[in-house]
């Protein structure tokens, strides 16, 4: 009876054990947050080349962010195939009305003297 209580409880610390690791440990997985909205803007000249993004919903301010760099994925259109290569079409600097647009963003926590950021992972136009 002693032997059995001993193994149950040594289990029961390895268990105890096995989720305050995992809990300490620190994670290194990221899920990108949908934004939908409208491209207002498209600057491709100087160092704070960018565009300009207005989410959707009451109140929601525009956004800037730095022009997407290859290879960050993105969609011509909603059902369209994904691409890796070359600029979307809803970030075409020069375009006369404002596209429409889903962007997956990541926010970037600052770190030491590193600020924090929103990174674009994914574009899909026309959404």
């Amino acid at each position: 009876m002693a032997q059995r209580i001993r193994s149950w409880f040594i289990g029961a610390v390895l268990i105890a054990l096995g989720v305050l690791v995992g809990q300490i440990l620190p994670r290194s997985s990221v899920s990108p947050k949908s934004e939908t909205g409208t491209v207002i803007s498209v600057n491709r000249g100087g160092p704070a080349a960018g565009f300009t993004f207005k989410p959707k919903g009451a109140g929601a301010k525009d956004q800037t962010f730095t022009l997407v760099e290859v290879p960050t994925p993105w969609q011509g259109s909603p059902s369209g195939a994904w691409h890796s290569k070359g600029q979307p079409a809803c970030l075409v600097s020069g375009s006369s009305k404002p596209q429409r647009a889903t962007l997956g963003v990541v926010t970037v926590q600052a770190v030491g003297s590193a600020p924090a950021s929103t990174l674009v992972v994914w574009v899909e136009c026309g959404s």
